[in-house]
């Protein structure tokens, strides 16, 4: 009785690490193109999402109340003439701005990840990195720091299929606003196929 236990928990074990690992597996990937967005990595970029896909999930999910809120100065008291022009044209522009915008090399500036100064992408200042989760311990700015801080701020995490996930996170940088994507596993590697983004 006692050998066919322990031959069980042989097997058993080996298949939820690699059912932990497959989990993660996503996960990592997620964590990968935030890098490559916040680093301006163009190869990791072109090399996980599908472009074509993002830009077609990302006019979908945009709403005319939600292009003409891009459009206005958050900083105005109230809508001024030229606020109110913006917001009516706004919506009209939407699909050529995301057609533009949605690239590996702009994609990072439009989320504010990165912005242009002189011609050149740079990292955006201004940008104060929060505490991560292991802030002042050895562990800080490991992988393990940078995965446990991902996961906080991991909202919903859904297989849909074994080859897509739907991932839904907040924002570190603006409160309020979250980016909910779909990975889906091409060959061997977790692409990024859709997003949309709430709270813009």
């Amino acid at each position: 009785m006692r050998s066919l236990l322990l031959r069980t928990l042989l097997l058993l074990v080996p298949l939820l690490l690699l059912a932990l690992a497959y989990v993660a597996w996503p996960l990592s990937s997620a964590l990968a193109i935030r890098d490559a967005m916040r680093d301006g990595d163009v190869d990791v970029l072109n090399a996980r999402v599908d472009w074509d896909s993002v830009r077609g999930s990302l006019k979908a999910s945009l709403t005319p109340e939600a292009i003409a809120k891009l459009a206005e100065d958050p900083e105005a008291p109230k809508r001024s003439l030229w606020g109110s022009v913006k917001a009516a044209v706004a919506p009209r522009f939407a699909d050529t701005v995301i057609d533009r915008a949605v690239t590996p090399e702009n994609l990072p500036v439009f989320l504010g990840y990165r912005e242009t100064y002189k011609g050149s992408i740079r990292p955006a200042l201004g940008l104060k990195e929060p505490p991560t989760v292991l802030a002042g311990t050895l562990l800080e700015g490991t992988q393990i720091d940078k995965g446990l801080s991902f996961w906080k701020r991991v909202r919903r995490a859904v297989f849909t299929s074994p080859r897509r996930v739907l991932l839904e996170v907040e924002d570190q940088y603006r409160a309020g606003r979250r980016f909910t994507g779909t990975l889906e596993l091409r060959g061997l590697t977790w692409k990024l196929t859709g997003l949309s983004i709430v709270g813009l």
